[in-house]
C-alpha cells in the first residue's frame, strides 16, 4: 500500500527469480544473526539490492521521531536524512503503517525517489526501512512497495526473535528484584576466571539487619534494602573492571573479579562499602578469597573459592557482632533497655496479627537492640517437650558477655540474646512484659 501513486517513470521490472534469490539469502542470513546490529546490517544490504537503491537505511522510531541504526553505504547517510527530513514519511507510517513513496516531482526539496516501508515488531511499529535512488533513476512503484514491505516483515520478525531471546536471557541470568546477575552467572564467571589462569577473587557479602527490617517494617522495606545493597555492589563492581556482581540468594551477594590483585579488590570494596549508607540502619558484612592464596597444592575450584569467601564473610559478621556487643556493653543498661522497648514496640506495631508473627518480631527486635543477633521461638507440646518453630539471626554467643534470655508466655518460649547483666531485675521484668504484650495483642 502507498500514500499516493507517484508520477513519472517506474522502476525496471525484475524477474521473480531475482527477488526470490535475494529474499532467500536474506532469510538465511537473518536466521544466523545473534545480535540486533547483525540484523540491521543484513536488512539494509538486502534492501539496497532488492530495491535497486543507491542507499538503504534502517531507522528506529520512538515517539514519532527516528534515528538511523544502519545504512549501506554508511557514507551516504545524508541522503537518507534528507529523504526523511520534515517527518512526512514517519507520520504516515505512525498513522497508517503504509509504505510511503516520494517521486522528484512531489516535493522540490526531495530530488531523489524515496521508498519508506514499515518494520513492525510484535504488532507495534518498531521502525522503518528507507531506500533512496539516484535522482536520474526510475521512481519507486507498487511492486517496489511490496518488496519493501516483505523486507520490513523479515527484519521485524528477526528483531522480535532476538528480543524474545533477550527476555529469556534476562529471566535466566538477571535477578528480578535487584537486576544483578544470578548465582548461575556468577558460577560461570568464576569458572572462566579460574580457567584463564589470572588471579581470581570472590567477594561474599551478607546483609546485616534484613530480618529485622522485614519483621518490623515489612517486606517492601526489605526489598528496598536489598536494592540498595545491589547499588553498593554495582559501584564496587564498577571500580573493578570486568567483574561480575550477583545476588546468589536471599540476603547473600557476591562479586567475581578476574585479573586484579586481592589488595586492590580489598581497597575498592572497603572504600565503596565505607562510603555507602544503607536504609533502616542495616549494614554489609563481606569476606574476600583469592585464588593466589589457596591451600598449598590444593586445586582452586569455583566451589572452594566461594566456600573460603563465605567463611571469611562469616568471620567478618561475627567480628561485627562482637564489636557491636562491646559497644552495647559500654552503654548504660538503662539506655540499652529503653532502646529495646522502643525497637520491640515498633516491631510489634508493624507485624501481623498472628501470635507467631508477633513473637518472631519480638525476638528479632529485642536481640538486635541488646547487642545480639540470634533468636528463636519454641512451642510447648506438653509433658516437658517443646519444639522450635522459628529462628533467625546469627548466634553471637561466642562474644564475651553475651548470654541467652528465655522469655516465657505459655505455651511459647522466646529466646533472645542480651548483653545486659544477668542480675538486672528491671530488665527481666521489662522483657517479660514485652512478651506478654506480644502474646496478648495477637489474634
Amino acid at each position: 500500500m502507498t500514500d499516493a501513486t507517484p508520477p513519472g517513470r517506474t522502476s525496471a521490472p525484475r524477474r521473480d527469480g531475482d527477488d526470490a534469490r535475494v529474499l532467500a539469502l536474506l532469510a538465511h542470513r537473518l536466521g544466523g544473526c545473534a545480535a540486533l546490529d547483525e540484523v540491521h546490517d543484513a536488512g539494509v544490504a538486502a534492501a539496497r539490492d532488492l530495491l535497486d537503491a543507491g542507499v538503504a537505511a534502517l531507522a528506529r522510531i520512538e515517539q514519532d521521531d527516528w534515528h538511523v541504526v544502519a545504512a549501506d553505504p554508511s557514507d551516504e547517510l545524508p541522503a537518507v536524512q534528507d529523504a526523511l527530513a520534515g517527518g512526512d514519511a514517519v507520520r504516515a507510517l505512525v498513522r497508517r503503517r503504509e509504505t510511503w513513496l516520494s517521486a522528484p516531482g512531489d516535493d522540490p526539496t526531495r530530488p531523489h525517489p524515496v521508498l519508506v516501508a514499515p518494520v513492525v515488531v510484535n504488532g507495534e511499529l518498531w521502525g522503518l526501512l528507507c531506500a533512496v535512488r539516484d535522482e536520474r533513476a526510475a521512481v519507486f512503484g507498487p511492486d517496489d512497495a511490496a518488496r519493501g514491505e516483505v523486507l520490513g516483515a523479515l527484519v521485524g520478525a528477526h528483531v522480535a526473535r532476538l528480543d524474545l531471546a533477550e527476555q529469556v536471557r534476562h529471566l535466566v541470568s538477571d535477578d528480578a528484584l535487584t537486576g544483578l546477575s544470578t548465582r548461575r552467572v556468577a558460577d560461570a564467571a568464576a569458572r572462566r576466571a579460574i580457567d584463564s589462569g589470572d588471579e581470581t577473587c570472590i567477594v561474599m557479602c551478607d546483609v546485616n539487619g534484613l530480618k529485622r527490617v522485614n519483621d518490623e517494617l515489612g517486606h517492601d522495606a526489605g526489598d528496598e534494602l536489598l536494592r540498595s545493597v545491589a547499588g553498593v555492589l554495582r559501584r564496587a563492581s564498577g571500580g573493578l573492571p570486568g567483574s561480575t556482581a550477583a545476588r546468589i540468594g536471599g540476603d547473600e551477594f557476591c562479586i567475581v573479579v578476574s585479573g586484579i590483585p586481592r589488595s586492590t579488590v580489598v581497597q575498592v570494596v572497603d572504600a565503596t562499602v565505607g562510603d555507602s549508607t544503607l536504609p533502616h540502619g542495616a549494614s554489609i558484612s563481606y569476606g574476600i578469597a583469592s585464588s593466589a592464596r589457596g591451600a598449598l597444592g590444593a586445586p582452586v575450584t569455583p566451589r572452594s573459592l566461594f566456600r573460603r569467601a563465605d567463611a571469611a564473610q562469616y568471620h567478618a559478621k561475627r567480628s561485627h557482632a562482637a564489636a557491636r556487643a562491646r559497644q552495647y556493653r559500654a552503654d548504660d543498661p538503662g539506655a540499652v533497655l529503653g532502646r529495646t522497648v522502643s525497637a520491640t514496640v515498633t516491631a510489634l506495631a508493624g507485624s501481623g496479627p498472628a501470635v507467631l508473627s508477633r513473637l518472631c518480631a519480638l525476638g528479632a527486635a529485642a536481640s538486635e537492640a541488646m547487642g545480639g543477633s540470634g533468636w528463636s521461638v519454641a512451642r510447648d507440646l506438653g509433658d516437658g517437650d517443646a519444639v522450635v518453630v522459628a529462628r533467625g539471626g546469627t548466634s553471637s554467643l561466642h562474644v564475651s558477655g553475651m548470654r541467652q534470655v528465655e522469655l516465657r508466655r505459655s505455651p511459647w518460649t522466646v529466646t533472645v540474646e542480651s548483653t545486659l547483666p544477668a542480675d538486672d531485675a528491671t530488665a527481666a521484668t521489662t522483657l517479660q512484659t514485652l512478651v506478654a504484650l506480644a502474646a496478648l495483642g495477637a489474634v
